[in-house]
């Protein structure tokens, strides 16, 4: 592997540990970001240096986040993994969900709550404002990125042909 896809698949795997996330899944996420094909669990797990088995784990965590997609081969029984094309839309589908749930969760407890616990009341109804702003915001997001998107993708699909 060139150095410098080493260096980015490394700082990839930190930051996605930074958020939580396993490091392995963020070293196979800057792997595939920079992969021409798609690969499978064997030659990902041999290119990574990890086992097959986290290789595999963390490849469905990046798939349900709807990063990566299955795929398979005529002729192969394995399955390989590859970007998403929709992968950035796919993120802010997935945190829309996330802060629906939050919302909804804030505003469900704020009305369960008796009077007496004004403070408390007071924060959930702000977390709760908070969180429709951003399901506000994410949707111009995402409307903005879907305008543009088709050109930059397009400019993207001559470059690499």
């Amino acid at each position: 592997m060139h150095p410098a896809v080493q260096q980015f698949v490394e700082r990839m795997g930190l930051m996605m540990e930074a958020d939580g996330l396993p490091r392995s899944a963020g070293r196979i996420f800057g792997f595939l970001l920079l992969a021409e094909n798609p690969f499978s669990l064997d030659e990902m797990a041999e290119k990574l240096q990890v086992s097959k088995a986290s290789v595999s784990t963390n490849a469905r965590l990046l798939e349900q986040a709807g990063l990566l997609e299955r795929i398979s081969a005529p002729g192969d029984r394995r399955d390989f993994y590859q970007m998403r094309p929709d992968a950035w839309e796919r993120m802010l589908e997935v945190a829309h969900k996330r802060w629906e749930a939050i919302r909804t969760a804030l505003v469900e407890g704020e009305a369960a709550l008796p009077e007496e616990m004004a403070t408390a009341r007071a924060r959930l109804t702000e977390a709760a404002r908070f969180h429709a702003f951003l399901l506000g915001e994410g949707d111009a997001l995402l409307a903005r990125w879907r305008e543009g998107a088709g050109t930059e993708s397009s400019r993207l699909e001559r470059r690499v042909s």
